[in-house]
């Protein structure tokens, strides 16, 4: 039967999961769209439940991704709604079709293969939720480590951000941290070197060893770094700009950064 009340529990749960206040209570986090959902089921998030509207079905991969969750995941609630509840529960203006409430995957710096894939990066304070996804994508595509966010980075499971990252966040580690003082005593005692981005570096980006295990912190777009950071950072970073802009964005200079540990560790020329 087609749901067509606002009030359903499942609905209203959804709804709720879109405000940080909700995710916490309940332990669930949103999940919105076919790529997102298909991401979450490949990597055995567990899915609590599935909410779907009939313009799923006139797409092959969204029957597809329908039919994997019933038969791989059978304890996960499934519920059909009509176009406007759907469109009523999602956080975009043009839903694909399906939602689904799923259990964060939990992830901890001891999973950071940092021997195979040396580059770690930390959102260290970012605030903009597409920025910080973005940034968990391009670190899944360019096989970095892992992501470490810290305490006054935007929640990781912001529904932006969790678009934002296109289903990479289930593809890596994305490991929690509110102590940044314990999180450089991690990197300090495993030897891992330390470095932040700064216009004023002794250094350019391209001139540092990036295939050894390294830690690169990015912080607030508007305020930058903690002083301890920066005190404790062994390379300040520099990315040349040479027009007028004052500065990259904090996801493109990210991104900068670890193409150049793609392009160290496999394409360097010797």
């Amino acid at each position: 039967m087609v749901v067509t009340s606002s009030q359903n529990p499942e609905v209203k749960l959804y709804r709720s999961l879109l405000r940080k206040r909700g995710r916490d209570k309940k332990g669930l986090i949103p999940l919105e769209g076919i790529r997102l959902i298909e991401e979450a089921a490949w990597k055995q998030v567990r899915l609590h439940s599935i909410i779907y509207s009939e313009d799923l079905l006139k797409n092959k991969r969204g029957r597809a991704l329908l039919e994997d969750i019933q038969n791989n995941q059978p304890q996960a609630k499934v519920l059909i709604v009509s176009r406007n509840i759907l469109k009523e529960a999602s956080d975009t203006e043009n839903p694909q079709g399906i939602v689904a409430s799923a259990v964060p995957p939990e992830s901890s710096l001891s999973q950071l293969a940092l021997k195979k894939r040396p580059l770690t990066i930390v959102a260290a304070g970012i605030q903009d939720p597409g920025n910080l996804g973005t940034i968990i994508r391009t670190a899944s595509a360019a096989s970095a480590a892992g992501v470490v966010v810290t305490r006054g980075t935007v929640d990781i499971h912001n529904p932006k951000t969790l678009r934002a990252t296109m289903g990479a966040i289930f593809n890596l580690p994305v490991v929690l941290i509110k102590n940044v003082e314990s999180l450089i005593n991690y990197f300090c005692q495993g030897n891992i070197r330390l470095a932040v981005t700064d216009l004023e570096g002794e250094a350019n980006f391209f001139q540092v060893d990036l295939t050894v295990p390294t830690a690169v912190f990015f912080g607030s777009e508007a305020f930058g770094l903690d002083k301890e950071i920066l005190k404790a950072a062994d390379y300040r970073l520099k990315i040349p700009l040479l027009g007028p802009a004052e500065s990259l964005n904090v996801a493109v200079a990210a991104g900068i950064i670890m193409y150049e540990g793609v392009r160290q560790k496999h394409f360097s020329f010797k």
